[in-house]
């Protein structure tokens, strides 16, 4: 009892002038009636509120006032079935606004005990825990109340708020830890456990989903009455606010999710408190890793440019070669190109140490990927020659054309059999490209080779060259980036290795670099500006591109053609599939002077920080180097012998076997070899006619009013093990990620769209990952990133967009009635999720079943 006699007078009450307050009912009294009830209620430390415990009749037995959301009941006899605790009114400051928000009086937060649990809490001086989570579960009881016992209602109502709020929400699914709290005093700097550290972290929660959402902070408990409401049926259907329908129990996932984003940003940058480090290691975070990470990224990626900045030997680029029409007549509006694709091709390999031999899978036995160049208007025939030992697409990705002949999984081309694509290309000038697209083998096929550039002109871009305001000819040229991992040399071959390790479905990630097929080539350029049209051709990888001497460069093309307005930036993100085309101006170089390209060093994403021994993810059978999740790597060659390390900035860097994990990486060098005048005058601004200049208006949407919904989420399962209580012990861990919590199905078309019709999709992130969405059939345009208006290079055509933890990207896009007819797919472009059945169906236009 000293501590709740310590509790009493710092709150400066008095034990004497408690009293006693006896529950109804007669009956015994329990022997520990002259104990006291402790109590913290969080939505941020609530002070002035009135506390009043009530017995199962509703009957008041005892009250007080929290100071800093603590709290000290007055003494009662425990006799009741259950109890209730109720705060009203009280001041607290909301963390999300740092606004000091005063509670309505008729508002506040609830929990719910039973007898048992009231006489735990007394006899071991444990506190009550007031919370969001709480309230709900109290209100959802005793509604349950109503048609059930009580055992069956807390226990419905303990399974559904940990389903429908905690287990969707938790950044990492099945983490132990992460469940409902009834006792605890979180207003504690530093939580006493896993558990309260959680709990603290989704009362914060809270208040951002305020501030995402846009009301107004003091709301937040009326918010948890509609939560009540929408959740008593076991399902989160959504709840209205202010007249918009709002799935609450989906943005509160991005919230929380974007909540540890912060956090953790905010330690690997050194500007978290002490005891917000603790409670994020607490969780399970990795934060001796962590600390520093960002300032040895930089270090790291520093030493690998001036490394290379120097060196004699790196190979030169080689310049992709462009594909011959086969019917042999380069002026007419039509164009034929077979691509036969093989396997076994002996690629060779070369680095600035040397070179070897790598059998890799290429379209025409050819040792690079292809370029088919062609026209707006043109008729196109493409016929694939498949001679693998299985199924293969080829899939036009970025292309405005009928499912048909989109080479979806929905229409495979067997082993030893052909297929020609036959279509009219109708959309402005881009830089497109096109891949296998096989069900559950396109992430392989993909890495092994196959792969290939389609870059299409239209008479805006010829005459932008033309009147010199694009770069073209010997200073215009195609980079495809691409990681890779390779086997240790064994007499001067060294093969592809895929999948090879636990996390690599997770997103297969590279130590090696390729750009145009060779490690850290270099490549000649004048003193003239350069157009640069740059590829993410790599599975699962993010790149940040940039430049070692920080300089800043123009984009002119996103995905689906050329911005209406250049867009000047010292750094460009891409995920998996996105493109741009950019313009490096080298006329301020001096002659004999090196520039690097690299991918700047990134915070990496909340998986990667997960792990160490706190992580309960010990895994010693896992295939996780004995070591969790944070022991994956070291410096590249523990994966795979002499691991090319020095090529991609420090090779796998302690957490890339998952995607974007953030090292610095170099990718190229150029070298200013010749003193010219630059005679292009980059061009300002399109002509009105360009198809972009105008942007889609959003009221002509069919679903304005409720944009079309894509979640993307993680579970987690097993192989073997029992991760139960959230370890890994003998076990396997495979992370599930879904698109509205369904994985791809063949047979299922999930979203029905009208021929012609104008839509507006909302796709959401409660990820730990950021995931690179692509959606098939038409170019979007991109209306907000987490309710703002786009801006810069958002206001291209895009077909593939990064979505990053806990974000939201609105998107908008018209579906040709005369083009866009069938069945599409939209997924995740880490290849490994959309193989793993992060993905579906979207149907435009016809009915029935999905096409054959």
């Amino acid at each position: 009892m000293k501590q709740n006699k310590a509790l009493f007078k710092m709150m400066g009450l008095s034990v004497i002038t408690a009293g006693l307050l006896v529950g109804c009912g007669g009956g015994s009294s329990s022997t520990n009636s002259s104990s006291q009830l402790a109590g913290a209620l969080i939505k941020g430390p609530i002070s002035n509120a009135n506390i009043t415990l009530y017995d199962e009749n509703g009957i008041e037995l005892a009250s007080t006032t929290s100071k800093e959301g603590k709290f000290l009941l007055p003494k009662v006899d425990v006799s009741s079935p259950y109890y209730t605790i109720e705060s009203k009114g009280g001041w607290y400051i909301d963390e999300a606004t740092e606004q000091n928000i005063t509670v309505p009086n008729t508002d506040g937060l609830k929990s719910l005990l039973t007898k048992a649990e009231f006489e735990d809490m007394l006899n071991n001086s444990k506190f009550v825990a007031l919370t969001p989570e709480t309230t709900i579960f109290t209100e959802l009881t005793k509604e349950k109340l109503q048609t059930l016992d009580l055992a069956t209602a807390i226990s419905e109502s303990e399974q559904t708020v940990y389903d429908l709020l905690i287990k969707d929400s938790s950044p990492m699914p099945g983490l132990s830890g992460d469940k409902l709290l009834k006792s605890g005093d979180l207003t504690k700097a530093i939580p006493s456990d896993k558990t309260e550290a959680f709990a603290k972290n989704r009362a914060i929660a809270f208040s951002n989903l305020m501030k995402d959402l846009g009301i107004a902070p003091e709301r937040v408990f009326e918010i948890l009455g509609k939560l009540k409401d929408d959740f008593i049926d076991g399902k989160a259907d959504g709840i209205n606010i202010d007249g918009k329908d709002v799935n609450a129990s989906q943005d509160y996932s991005l919230s929380r999710t974007n909540l540890f984003n912060d956090t953790t940003s905010r330690l690997r940058d050194g500007n978290l408190s002490a005891a917000q480090t603790e409670e994020l290691r607490l969780m399970g975070f990795d934060i001796d890793s962590l600390r520093g990470d960002k300032a040895n990224k930089e270090a790291n990626l520093t030493a690998e440019v001036n490394k290379y900045l120097t060196s004699t030997t790196l190979p030169t680029l080689h310049v992709l070669e462009t594909m011959n029409d086969e019917d042999g007549n380069s002026t007419d509006a039509q164009a034929t190109y077979t691509l036969t694709a093989n396997k076994d091709v002996n690629v060779t390999i070369e680095t600035p140490d040397g070179l070897w031999v790598t059998p890799m899978w290429r379209y025409n036995n050819k040792q690079l990927p292809l370029v088919i160049r062609t026209d707006r208007g043109d008729a196109m025939t493409l016929n694939l020659d498949n001679q693998l030992d299985a199924d293969s697409t080829i899939h036009w990705h970025g292309f405005k054309i009928p499912a048909i002949m989109d080479g979806g999984p929905d229409v495979p081309v067997a082993s030893n059999t052909t297929k020609a694509y036959t279509f009219t290309m109708n959309q402005p000038a881009a830089p497109l490209w096109f891949h296998p697209h096989p069900d559950m083998q396109t992430g392989k096929q993909v890495y092994m080779g196959l792969a290939g550039v389609y870059l299409l002109e239209d008479e805006i871009t010829k005459t932008l060259e033309s009147n010199k305001n694009l770069p073209s000819g010997a200073r215009d040229v195609t980079l495809l980036v691409q990681d890779r991992r390779f086997a240790s040399e064994a007499n001067g071959v060294r093969e592809l290795q895929y999948k090879t390790m636990e996390m690599d479905s997770d997103g297969m990630l590279g130590d090696t670099i390729l750009v145009n097929g060779s490690v850290l080539p270099k490549y000649e350029v004048d003193t003239a500006q350069h157009r640069l049209r740059l590829y993410n051709v790599s599975n699962a990888r993010n790149y940040d591109f940039a430049f070692n001497d920080n300089r800043k460069f123009k984009v002119v093309a996103t995905d689906g053609g050329l911005l209406n307005v250049p867009v000047e930036v010292d750094h460009i993100t891409l995920g998996a599939a996105e493109r741009v085309e950019i313009i490096v101006d080298f006329s301020q170089d001096a002659v004999g002077s090196k520039v690097m390209m690299v991918s700047q060093p990134t915070k990496g994403d909340m998986m990667s920080m997960m792990g160490g021994n706190n992580s309960d993810m010990n895994g010693s059978d896992s295939g996780m180097n004995g070591n969790g999740m944070s022991g994956m790597g070291g410096n590249g060659s523990n994966m795979n012998g002499n691991g090319m390390s020095g090529m991609s900035g420090n090779g796998m860097g302690g957490m890339e076997g998952m995607a974007g994990s953030g090292e610095g990486l170099v990718i190229m060098r150029f070298d200013v070899t010749t003193s010219v005048t630059d005679d292009v005058s980059l061009y300002s601004t399109l002509p009105v006619t360009a198809e972009i200049a105008t942007r889609i208006d959003p009221t002509t949407a069919a679903n304005a009013n409720s944009p079309r919904q894509f979640l993307m989420t993680m579970a987690r399962g097993n192989n073997g093990g029992d991760i139960g209580d959230g370890n890994m012990n003998g076990g396997s861990m495979n992370m599930s990620f879904v698109i509205n919590g369904k994985t791809f199905d063949p047979n299922r078309v999930d979203e029905f769209i009208d021929a012609g019709a104008t839509e507006i999709w909302e796709i959401k992130n409660a990820s730990p990952m950021a995931h690179p969405f692509h959606a098939h059939a038409v170019q979007y345009q991109i209306l907000e990133r987490n309710g703002v208006a786009a801006t810069g290079t958002d206001l291209g055509w895009k077909d593939t967009f990064l979505v990053q933890p806990g974000k939201t990207v609105k998107i908008i896009a018209k579906f040709d009635p005369t083009i866009n007819v069938g069945d599409y797919m939209y997924h995740c472009h880490i290849l490994e999720h959309e193989d793993a059945g992060m993905m579906g169906y979207f149907r435009v236009g016809a009915t029935g079943n999905v096409a054959n």
